[in-house]
């Protein structure tokens, strides 16, 4: 019978969200108060300014992987260990999952990757009633590879099964307010109270993970390599959007192993992004599918150890925290609330770039 990697890739996808559920339910269930988890993912969809109002079904792997990759208020990482196993892993099946939905041609070799995160996830959480169908499942996506390479399948799977791992990020120097370890002001935290605590969600970065070589970014644009590029990217923009597009350009850059882009290959990614359904505004910034630009009123604060520079964060977030603010102290003076403002975001110090920012930011309001 002739392999056919979507078909092997859509089984190994089908049988791990048969099997996630339970996974997930049972985890969770001292802290939901008899709700189902998906409740977690309606909380943290308001919590962003989300507008779909979806509504999640348990077995549905897209609500699954989110539930492991994302941090759940004050429930963290619940799911996850000290290395990142489960968030590595989950962020190579969120760019499947994403390329399935859209059609994306798999080659043998993706059929086998994808079949091996599942087995690794399900090993992970110790799910032997589960092992057994999906290491069946990337068996044959095995016995198919080392046909295609002609090779034994011991050395197949030595050549393919790289251990996953995030992209290293080339270190940065410590800022003033790196060292100063500049921290939100407690009251920007607080929201209502929910099943999964009474915070404001802080900025979570994508953990970028490599899901291809630099082959991809030279073949573009032809038909396989941009959907494989737009999927990650779309995956990136609803992690971490309003992202800047010099941002998420180098997050897919790093995805596929390029840790600098030069301006060529930078304005190949960059109009790939632009083509894949995203908006991007008149400042560069891609908003995911999930917001109305027009509409959000939600801030993300971070302190200054997280990776995004101020100038990088949109300036409808930026006037979004400075009218909480403002609300909250109504007769708070321009220079206090330029303080406030830059401390939401992590910063001290007002460089001229960073004052030039905060003020158009303050335009909005």
């Amino acid at each position: 019978m002739t392999f056919k990697p979507n078909l092997s890739v859509k089984e190994s996808l089908d049988h791990l969200a048969s099997r996630l559920d339970s996974i997930i339910a049972d985890r969770l269930a001292a802290n939901l108060g008899g709700h189902p988890w998906t409740v977690v993912l309606e909380i943290l969809d308001q919590k962003k300014g989300f507008t779909s109002g979806y509504k999640y079904w348990a077995h549905d792997l897209q609500a699954q992987l989110r539930m492991l990759t994302e941090r759940l208020g004050d429930f963290g990482y619940p799911f996850d260990d000290q290395q990142r196993t489960v968030s590595t892993i989950g962020n190579e099946l969120r760019i499947v999952r994403k390329q399935m939905a859209h059609m994306y041609a798999f080659n043998v070799d993706e059929a086998f990757r994808a079949s091996d995160f599942a087995v690794r996830l399900l090993e992970h959480f110790g799910d032997a009633d589960g092992l057994e169908e999906a290491k069946r499942i990337r068996r044959e996506a095995l016995a198919a590879l080392a046909a295609q390479e002609g090779v034994t399948e011991h050395v197949a799977a030595e050549a393919i099964s790289a251990p996953t791992s995030t992209v290293d990020q080339p270190p940065a120097p410590p800022t003033v307010e790196e060292i100063e370890s500049v921290t939100p002001d407690p009251e920007v935290l607080v929201r209502e109270p929910s099943v999964i605590g009474d915070k404001r969600l802080g900025f979570e970065p994508w953990t970028v993970v490599q899901v291809g070589g630099i082959e991809v970014l030279d073949e573009l644009p032809k038909k396989v390599a941009k959907e494989k590029v737009r999927a990650v990217a779309v995956e990136i923009a609803t992690y971490e959007g309003p992202i800047h597009l010099d941002r998420l350009t180098d997050k897919t850059a790093q995805s596929f192993g390029l840790q600098r882009v030069r301006s060529n290959r930078e304005k190949k990614i960059s109009y790939q992004i632009q083509q894949a359904g995203l908006f991007v505004d008149e400042d560069k910034f891609v908003w995911p599918r999930e917001i109305d630009p027009a509409a959000w009123a939600e801030f993300r604060p971070n302190d200054s150890t997280v990776d995004r520079p101020f100038v990088l964060v949109s300036t409808v977030e930026i006037a979004n925290a400075a009218r909480f603010i403002q609300t909250k102290h109504p007769g708070i003076s321009d220079d206090e609330l330029d303080v406030s403002v830059l401390q939401t975001f992590g910063r001290k110090r007002r460089t001229k770039q960073l004052a030039a920012h905060l003020a158009k930011a303050k335009e909005l309001m």
